[in-house]
């Protein structure tokens, strides 16, 4: 049997899709599974060197490059672009397939669906099989809880500030400006590739959004990040976060994780396609090791490391 992920990743969509397909991808590929990726994700040379180093029998980015075959190929899909008529998703050419989806994923035609959230019983209105929940959110084998010590030095906390592969919607930049108001002590890393250094001081690190994020974040005392899949490895890793929700499909996310308290709520992007950020919350993250601790606390448990596995053993156990 062949397995075929099809993502694609770019400025404009992030790298979302590919990353967590990928580590699906990822963990059917340590089982010495024949694997392929099919998709583009050339303008983001970090997600595309991910993909290179995984170890995938073929790479195609074009579509009319790869034949299926319904006797022994099986469709890995996550995307909210495909459109749901697009030849190559037919299921007469597969033998599953499978999506990855939420709210925003079109009504793909699929044997299974694989829903990474936080509500285990979400059906997105389906009556298809579905594998919902904390126990299926896949998550890259170089990730584990973070047990590196978090004590501050000299008072100075480490803030990493991220908004998912590409920060489309300048999160980075707006978060920043907030943080250059605060007087407190703290270390700023922005990942960013658009965000200026020359109007913020020396508490601040402009960082290129890539390889180093999951290096940095290693003994942080802080993530101010965007409702998407990466807040959740976060989460999973023991780390404080603080979420703002910048689309549709992140509003899930958002409300799920304030609700249970294992994340910060610090605003969202509007109907005009403006920031509104709770500068008062973002600052109580900021300077309350208390408030931090109270949400690391509620959030221990709930997310492990064995979602990927656990979505394999269910596409291997496909009949």
């Amino acid at each position: 049997m062949r397995y075929v992920l099809r993502a694609d990743a770019s400025a404009s969509i992030g790298a979302g899709h590919v990353m967590r397909s990928s580590a699906i991808a990822e963990e059917l590929i340590a089982r010495g599974k024949d694997v392929i990726f099919v998709g583009r994700s050339s303008d983001l040379p970090w997600v595309e060197e991910r993909i290179k180093s995984l170890g995938f029998t073929n790479i195609y980015e074009d579509t009319s490059a790869y034949n299926s075959g319904p006797e022994n190929d099986i469709l890995i899909l996550d995307s909210y672009e495909i459109d749901v008529d697009d030849s190559f998703i037919e299921p007469s050419k597969w033998f599953r397939v499978i999506a990855i989806v939420d709210e925003q994923t079109p009504s793909y035609s699929c044997g299974l669906k694989i829903h990474p959230g936080l509500d285990s019983l979400w059906t997105g209105d389906s009556s298809t099989p579905i594998l919902a929940g904390p126990n299926f959110i896949p998550f890259r084998k170089s990730l584990s809880l973070s047990l590196a010590s978090k004590s501050q030095v000299n008072g100075t906390i480490k803030i990493i500030v991220v908004a998912g592969g590409s920060d489309p919607h300048n999160l980075v930049t707006e978060v920043a400006r907030i943080l250059l108001s605060f007087s407190d002590n703290f270390e700023a890393y922005l990942f960013s590739n658009s965000t200026s250094k020359e109007t913020l001081d020396a508490r601040f690190h402009i960082v290129e959004i890539g390889t180093q994020l999951e290096k940095l974040t290693q003994n942080a005392d802080l993530v101010l990040t965007t409702s998407s899949t990466s807040s959740l490895e976060f989460i999973a890793r023991g780390l404080c976060v603080g979420v703002a929700c910048s689309v549709d499909n992140q509003e899930q996310y958002y409300n799920s994780l304030g609700d249970l308290g294992v994340a910060a709520q610090i605003g969202f992007r509007n109907s005009d396609s403006n920031w509104e950020l709770d500068k008062v919350k973002i600052h109580l993250l900021v300077n309350s090791p208390e408030f931090r601790k109270e949400l690391v606390t509620k959030a221990i448990g709930l997310i492990d490391f064995k979602g990927a596995s656990r979505i394999a053993d269910a596409i291997l156990n496909i009949k």
